[in-house]
């Protein structure tokens, strides 16, 4: 799963005062996270193909002490997505697939399948129903699944959208039914095919697909926040309930390998590193959200995931051949801000900061800002009802449908959420009762807490 609509504009304003740093002091930045288990994982930095920074932090396996190395191998959630398209571009340069073809004509019926081209599929504006919005979809993803089980599940549902119209950022079942087609092109299963098109050729001898066999190596186990400091083991479930849109697994070293390949124009042609950059007609597509970024003034390209346990990002400036890769084995949305404010730091610009200092709340104090607040219609979730309660670990905020995301104490009525990474401030009125909730630009008023 990628940031939700709207979350990356909020990202940019979440941080402390914005501060100039030269010479760069990444490592610095990056301790308050650390320190507050914020980020356990890897961080690359690369400018014109030389690495500027390079480091790892926290554990692979918090249990038995295993740490985080270049050589851990994480869960890259929807960052998957880039080497699905990948794979899909190798066989039309090997003439083995078209753009035009319909994804119908590959792997049978689907819902506008007869219309929806393989072009259509890499951006990500096929209108497919969604294969995550399933009512099934835990009892689905906790067994084992392959390609044509999972595109099973969507071939008699009604479309979402046309083809070819918006994109839905992201469709799952698009990705899903390229690996179908990847399977059907190579005569392989998946998780093999990846390795003959993608992983293999590129040197990646520490990535996959995973396909629910033992992986081996250096594994990282993922985790969730839970509380105000701690973490919790992530639920368990089957990646090969994800082909295509979410399955893989790599290292630092792999994917800056594959980059540094993919730039070089040495496993695909530079005529199609064009149409992936910059040449399709979405801002949307071959794994990428691409565009012009204010924040910068110029072109960027975002990859990234999340999923139970793990959260990637790779930030891509192409006029400065800037690259910020952020893998980490927690489960939440500080990759981001991460990603764009070591890449602030390398130009020489203000950036923002994770600017930590420890507070303590009384527990008459965290009763005081318990509550249910009710947001408008432009909310991430339309008219959405969030709840903050109180728990042994510390605060909680009930998100909808979940998740229950710890609130980290940061100042007077002041929180950072720490799965969804923004700021959340509670006013309260004389009586020291709660009267609206600021969570990142948007505003919720209190409402009473059991309905009355």
């Amino acid at each position: 799963m990628r940031h939700p609509a709207g979350l990356m504009g909020t990202l940019l304003c979440l941080m402390a005062p914005a501060v100039l740093a030269a010479p760069p002091d990444i490592e610095g930045y990056l301790k308050p996270y650390v320190d507050t288990n914020n980020f356990s994982g890897t961080v690359v930095v690369t400018e014109k193909g030389q690495t500027l920074f390079a480091k790892s932090y926290g554990f692979a396996d918090r249990e038995n002490h295993v740490l985080n190395g270049s050589d851990t191998r994480y869960h890259i959630a929807s960052m998957s997505i880039l080497f699905t398209a990948f794979a899909t571009l190798r066989l039309v340069e090997e003439d083995k697939l078209s753009l035009d073809d319909t994804a119908g004509s590959i792997v049978g019926p689907l819902p506008n399948g007869d219309r929806i081209t393989v072009r259509e599929l890499l951006e990500e504006d096929s209108g497919l129903p969604d294969f995550n919005d399933l009512r099934n979809y835990d009892a689905l993803i906790a067994v084992h699944q392959t390609p044509a089980s999972v595109v099973d599940q969507i071939r008699r549902l009604p479309p979402r959208t046309e083809p070819g119209g918006k994109s839905q950022m992201e469709e799952h079942s698009a990705c899903n039914v390229l690996a179908l087609i990847i399977e059907k092109k190579t005569g392989l299963p998946y998780a093999e095919a990846m390795q003959k098109l993608v992983f293999g050729p590129a040197g990646m001898k520490d990535s996959g697909a995973d396909d629910d066999r033992p992986i081996g190596g250096k594994l990282a186990l993922g985790y969730r926040p839970d509380g105000e400091f701690g973490m919790k083991r992530a639920p368990t479930f089957h990646w090969s309930a994800k082909p295509g849109n979410g399955s893989d697994y790599s290292t630092a070293d792999d994917i800056s390998r594959w980059f540094a390949e993919f730039m070089g124009d040495k496993l695909l042609s530079a005529k199609t590193r064009a149409l992936i950059l910059g040449g399709d007609k979405t801002e949307v597509g071959f794994g990428w959200e691409g565009g012009f970024d204010r924040r910068f003034g110029e072109d960027s390209y975002l990859a990234s995931g999340r999923a139970p346990g793990f959260s990637s990002v790779m930030f891509y400036l192409p006029k400065e051949e800037l690259t910020v890769l952020v893998l980490n084995n927690i489960e939440h949305e500080s990759n981001y801000s991460i990603a764009v404010d070591i890449t602030d730091m390398v130009l020489g610009k203000p950036h923002g900061s994770f600017d930590y200092h420890p507070v303590t709340l009384t527990a008459e104090q965290r009763r005081q800002f318990t509550g249910r607040f009710q947001f408008g219609p432009d909310f991430y979730r339309s008219n959405g009802v969030l709840e903050i309660k109180d728990s042994p670990q510390g605060l909680l905020l009930e998100w909808p449908g979940g998740p229950e995301a710890p609130l980290l104490p940061m100042g007077a009525g002041t929180f950072m959420d720490r799965y969804y990474w923004i700021p959340a401030t509670v006013t309260l009125d004389a009586a020291g009762h709660p009267t609206q909730l600021k969570f990142g630009k948007f505003l919720g008023s209190a409402m009473p807490l059991h309905g009355g």
